[in-house]
């Protein structure tokens, strides 16, 4: 439905990157990559991961697949989604900005502070020019009501950040 929207509204040439991501409490995390780059994760004990789908579909408008990838969310584990242009931004030499190397700022005690710490990593990097959009959210994953209620530790559970489901999505022409 959601291509059919994107086609009917587009250019014939025009398409729309998206990543669709719904989040379970329980500890999965479903993707459908639709020309979009996938999540990083960033897990309790600091490592950096890239969610790399089973398949990678068409972007909206080119009538993708929509294929399905699932993978395990620990209690703590931060995603981070962001759009192409955080990715091909470049410093005066060159150089790409490289999201791997900003695994500390990830990991700071507040989503938001360390979302604009990033953003303001990238300015720095770019010189302060940016040739492309740039869309960036932090997600972690907290325990839910329904899991510590089973548990007998009603009440102490953290309740999701920023969303149940979520979408991130760039154009492209």
């Amino acid at each position: 439905m959601v291509d059919r929207s994107v086609t009917l509204a587009a250019g014939e040439e025009d398409f729309v990157t998206a990543l669709f991501a719904e989040f379970d409490p329980r500890g999965w995390l479903e993707l459908v990559t639709c020309g979009h780059p996938p999540p990083l994760r960033l897990n309790s004990g600091g490592g950096l991961q890239v969610l790399t789908p089973s398949a990678y579909d068409t972007p909206l408008g080119l009538h993708p697949g929509m294929t399905t990838s699932t993978f395990s969310v620990g209690e703590g584990d931060r995603l981070v989604f962001y759009t192409d242009g955080l990715l091909e931004a470049r410093d005066r030499a060159g150089r790409f900005f490289r999201l791997e190397d900003c695994a500390d700022t990830l990991r700071g005690p507040d989503l938001e502070a360390a979302a604009d710490e990033l953003l303001d990593r990238l300015v720095a990097h770019t010189g302060r020019r940016l040739d492309d959009d740039v869309a960036l959210l932090l997600f972690e994953a907290a325990s839910s009501p329904v899991a510590d209620e089973a548990s007998g530790t009603a009440g102490a559970a953290r309740h999701l950040r920023p969303a149940h489901d979520l979408l991130a999505a760039g154009s492209e022409a």
